[in-house]
């Protein structure tokens, strides 16, 4: 069985002769050991007062004897208490692989990362850079503690958390400032990327306990005043006409309708090409999008959580379709510029979306995105089912789908209740005309 022990650097035993000739060995009593600066010359080693007084020494499990200096003994205690406890549990891990810097080991990890879209490594990238390597970057990894965490949680959630933003120098205006951290971003921050350095470093045997496993964090409450974005389709028409009327191409009000009445992302939208179009089934196939590679330029990669799906779309806006691409090559993208490019989203955000809003008064505080929860919501409301809009957005499952519209599908509390009602007033009348037939029979 391996184990540990404690050798104070500093004192030794006496070697003092007896009467008879013989020497004996003495120790220093309790009271010299707490007066150590008086302690006599003959308990002193040569080492006494130099360095770290006391040594922890131990065998690992394959054999190795390894030491460790510590200036407290109590130090010297607790680190024993726990290399025994990880021995015997085994979970042992090499006391040097603990001391490795969280950033050398985040970078280990982000390395790690081959099946990741190059987006979401550009997002682990940022957050590390901007706020979880200006807080943990040169601690060791293994001195990381839950209340530690749980402090750094706290800052982020009032704004005032270690950061370094711009840190590639490029020019800016303004200085960036942090400010109080939204629940959901502040979960990706710390769950999802500090805490996936500290998984990996679970899982290469760099710790032996993670110690964000059972930190709390808070909890995304929604808006409160305001329920999901809603336009009725007289308003989205408005809008439709507001775009043609603002820039006189047909590619802007029919891009808008797609997005509000199919609800497509606005990169999968803007990625379609005229060989996605199924006319006559009334739908478009979705199977890329526009990303970004690790240098942020932009690229066609697959859709989000690689859901490939079929997108509804209404007879009439698929007219509209028909129309902007008729007598062009398949392999033409639906939506272009008037150079013949794809169209671009932040661009079309900026040139269509940002004025159209203003010109028509309508959607003034919704994003481009926003048109997804439309679609969504008008889908409900004319009756879709869950699966259905969970095919129409591209969710993974169908839970993403309840945990955002659950709310919005009727309520049927009291359909039923009336249903178990109506079964029983015909229960209970069946029974008595049997009970009269009997008593007639007898």
């Amino acid at each position: 069985m391996a184990r540990a022990w404690i050798t104070d650097r500093w004192v030794k035993d006496a070697t003092v002769p007896l009467p008879d000739g013989t020497t004996t060995k003495i120790n220093p009593t309790s009271a010299q050991l707490r007066a150590i600066k008086t302690l006599p010359e003959h308990f002193r080693t040569a080492k006494f007062g130099k360095g770290s007084r006391w040594t922890v020494g131990w065998y690992e499990p394959g054999g190795t004897q390894r030491q460790r200096l510590y200036a407290r003994r109590s130090d010297a205690e607790s680190f024993v208490a726990m290399l025994e406890e990880d021995i015997r549990s085994d979970r042992y891990i090499d006391p040097s692989a603990r001391e490795q810097t969280f950033a050398d080991v985040a970078e280990a990890w982000l390395a790690s990362k081959n099946r990741i879209k190059d987006s979401t490594w550009r997002r682990y990238r940022r957050e590390l850079d901007n706020y979880v390597l200006p807080k943990w970057g040169h601690v060791a990894i293994g001195s990381i503690t839950r209340p530690q965490i749980d402090a750094w949680v706290r800052q982020l959630r009032d704004g005032t958390a270690p950061h370094q933003f711009d840190k590639n120098q490029r020019i800016v205006k303004v200085e960036r400032k942090p400010v109080k951290m939204a629940p959901a971003y502040l979960q990706h921050v710390v769950r999802i990327t500090f805490g996936g350095a500290l998984r990996y470093a679970v899982a290469e045997s760099i710790i032996g306990r993670n110690p964000l496993a059972k930190v709390e964090l808070p909890r995304t409450e929604g808006d409160l005043e305001h329920d999901l974005p809603q336009l009725s389709y007289p308003d989205i028409e408005a809008l439709a006409d507001t775009a043609h009327e603002l820039t006189r191409r047909p590619t802007d009000p029919v891009l808008l309708r797609l997005l509000a009445y199919s609800g497509p992302r606005i990169g999968e939208a803007t990625a379609l090409k005229i060989k996605d179009l199924d006319v006559a089934g009334n739908r478009a196939r979705i199977h890329r999008t526009w990303t970004v590679d690790r240098e942020g330029h932009r690229k066609l990669g697959p859709v989000k959580t690689w859901e490939k799906r079929w997108l509804p779309v209404p007879a009439f806006l698929m007219a509209e379709l028909e129309q902007l691409t008729t007598n062009r090559d398949p392999d033409d993208f639906v939506f272009t510029t008037v150079r013949g490019a794809a169209v671009d989203g932040t661009n079309w955000y900026n040139r269509v979306w940002r004025k159209v809003r203003t010109d028509a008064g309508l959607a003034t505080a919704m994003s481009v995105h926003d048109l997804r929860h439309v679609a969504a919501t008008n889908a409900i409301a004319a009756g879709a089912d869950v699966k259905l809009v969970q095919q129409m957005l591209g969710h993974k499952d169908a839970t993403e789908t309840l945990n955002t519209y659950a709310h919005l599908w009727p309520d049927r509390v009291a359909e039923v209740i009336a249903a178990v009602e109506k079964r029983r007033t015909e229960a209970l009348a069946a029974a008595q005309t049997l009970a009269a037939a009997q008593t007639l029979a007898a």
